[in-house]
């Protein structure tokens, strides 16, 4: 009767063991995006958005499926809204290139001077709907 106490509690402890381990890799995965660009990554809709801006001050919007694959969206209607760090907002909208380095993505017009952001709104319209992507920047 002790042996299968003893069997009993180890058996429940493993699993106990097994299940926070899962637990803590979904939850891990869930916050560990690999951003292929080294930008900000966002869910929306059954797909992923990064955002960055590069050292030109150039916004860009890169698109991913769920496996994080690369999306060619050239159907996208898309307009960013930043808020920089000193209050001021600035509006771009963004348009499909294909660059020849990084591939598919939307950009903007470069936002003279700014390399350094608060927050960012990307709307996207697909079809006939608008969605809106928040993209937040802490240091």
């Amino acid at each position: 009767m002790i042996v299968v106490r003893k069997l009993l509690f180890l058996s429940v402890a493993i699993v106990i063991a097994l299940a926070g381990k899962t637990f803590s890799d979904a939850a891990e995965k869930e916050h560990d995006h690999k951003t292929p660009h080294g930008g900000v990554i966002q869910d929306a809709d059954g797909m992923h958005a990064e955002f960055l801006l590069d050292k030109n001050g150039e916004p860009k919007v890169f698109l991913y499926d769920k496996g994080m694959k690369p999306l060619e969206r050239s159907d996208l209607q898309a307009r960013l809204t930043l808020k920089a760090h000193d209050g001021n907002q600035y509006t771009r909208d963004l348009k499909f290139s294909k660059d020849p380095k990084d591939g598919a993505l939307l950009e903007g017009e470069p936002i003279k001077g700014l390399t350094d952001w608060d927050t960012v709104v990307v709307s996207v319209k697909v079809k006939d709907t608008w969605t809106h992507l928040r993209f937040s920047h802490h240091h």
